[in-house]
């Protein structure tokens, strides 16, 4: 696996690109360059990349049932207007606390998303992770740093969760009907190497991959948490990863210009670009929403806070 090529599936200087998408019926890769404010479409096939800028930054993107983009922006859930660049606010999630934006989000086989949030300034203790279903935010993990992910292994009942600014990985028992979670400890500490997990994701086998930043790599870890393999990438700052292509075997991997320092990115000129490799294993496209409310909740009755045990 560390001999695993990597090629240039979009050379583009984003900013700090993140949170990519595969979806499996247009053949297409969405992500979003956050810093940059722009929410991407990827078609590999032909090469054509469109994007749409938004107000605010974007942390992350996601389809509704008809494939229309749904943008976690720093206001809650909104869907993106491709005609007109509007975004129409459906899920209000923390509109109370303007210091925090969105930061990453993912949806389970059950159509429920899960949006993780982060402080402008990186103040520790502000973040949480939320899950949305019915129209409804429900907090189910807070006191976080920068919340990143999260990946599922529902087979296992897992849920995995990156705080990116404490270096660390926790993993959660999951109940996949309800989407309760339980039991957290911590999977992963890379502390002692000081670089940062950020986005995941699971493979058919039920290993977990990491996009390392300050590292160079991608890692594939056993659910024991046992280092199963290195994938190295031409930039420090890998952001995110995700399994596409027709059969799920193609591993595309996002990376960030904003973090490196000016001598970095004078002599990584493919920071930014969108990467692609066949690491022989597959993974599934990413899934659809189930459902999003028409209009949107006032946030006092779109927020609820849970009890993680």
């Amino acid at each position: 696996m560390g001999d695993t090529p990597v090629d240039v599936a979009l050379s583009i200087r984003a900013q700090h690109a993140e949170g990519p998408l595969w979806d499996a019926a247009t053949a297409a890769l969405w992500w979003v360059d956050i810093t940059g404010q722009r929410v991407h479409r990827f078609h590999p096939e032909s090469s054509n990349d469109s994007s749409w800028s938004t107000a605010g930054q974007p942390g992350g993107v996601v389809l509704d049932p008809h494939g229309e983009p749904v943008v976690a922006t720093p206001e809650g859930l909104a869907v993106l207007d491709r005609s007109t660049g509007a975004l129409d606010l459906r899920v209000p999630i923390e509109q109370d606390r303007p210091e925090n934006r969105a930061n990453d989000i993912k949806v389970d086989s059950r159509g429920r998303a899960w949006v993780g949030t982060m402080a402008f300034d990186k103040r520790p203790g502000s973040a949480a992770l939320y899950r949305v279903e019915a129209g409804k935010a429900n907090c189910v993990v807070d006191g976080l740093t920068i919340s990143n992910g999260p990946a599922f292994d529902e087979v296992r009942g897992r849920l995995y969760l990156a705080d990116t600014d404490l270096c660390v990985i926790d993993v959660f028992d999951l109940e996949p009907e309800t989407g309760a979670l339980s039991g957290r400890r911590r999977f992963l500490d890379f502390s002692d190497e000081q670089v940062w997990p950020d986005g995941m994701s699971v493979d058919d086998e039920g290993m977990l991959w990491v996009a390392l930043g300050r590292a160079g790599a991608v890692r594939r870890f056993r659910p024991d948490g046992a280092l199963d393999g290195t994938i190295e990438v031409p930039t420090s700052n890998p952001t995110s990863l995700t399994f596409g292509g027709p059969h799920g075997e193609d591993l595309y991997i996002t990376t960030s210009w904003t973090d490196l320092d000016e001598h970095s990115r004078a002599t990584q000129p493919l920071a930014g670009a969108i990467f692609r490799c066949r690491p022989g294993v597959a993974g599934r496209p990413s899934e659809r929403l189930a459902d999003l409310p028409a209009t949107a909740h006032p946030p006092g009755a779109s927020f609820e806070k849970e009890t993680t045990p």
